[in-house]
């Protein structure tokens, strides 16, 4: 899979973590063709990459790799093959499958609350935000694995 609004072969993509190939091509040529990037790269891209970095590949057509790609920060590993991305990328899940949950949830709406409304806004969540992490069961248990140095076990609550 792609980044939403390019092409690509040989890279695994999910919405947070990105993995390619070291063979990976991206390409965002619609301008190349008389169009433009109507499918959201317009405003994704920039977002993902910095606006000179996307515009240089929205504007001239020019298609880049793998290493590229990591440079501008839209993908954050390389793998030498597409047999060891999707491991890779299996393997990050893995990481993220064994986080509490609530955690890795509340993460993320922070992170989003970030970057669709604004940072102030973000920081004026992070109380509540803890306070009601602080009193659930995958706390407890995140805090006690930690203090007796074994694995947690969490069930979401």
């Amino acid at each position: 899979m792609a980044i939403p609004g390019t092409w690509a072969t040989n890279c695994i993509w999910w919405p947070d973590i990105r993995v390619a190939s070291a063979d990976v091509r991206f390409g965002q040529d619609e301008n190349t063709h008389g169009r433009f990037p109507g499918g959201g790269s317009t405003i994704r891209f920039p977002r993902e990459a910095g606006w000179g970095n996307a515009m240089r590949y929205m504007l001239t057509g020019d298609h880049w790799g793998a290493q590229e790609a990591y440079r501008m920060g839209v993908i954050q590993q390389i793998a030498p093959d597409p047999a060891t991305a999707l491991d890779a990328g299996i393997g990050l899940a893995r990481k993220i499958a064994a986080c509490g949950p609530l955690g890795i949830k509340t993460t993320l709406q922070s992170a989003h609350l970030s970057i669709d409304e604004s940072e102030a806004a973000a920081f004026a969540k992070l109380d509540e935000q803890f306070g009601a992490l602080f009193h659930t069961e995958d706390f407890t248990e995140g805090r006690n694995a930690e203090a007796e140095g074994r694995p947690p076990v969490y069930h979401g609550r």
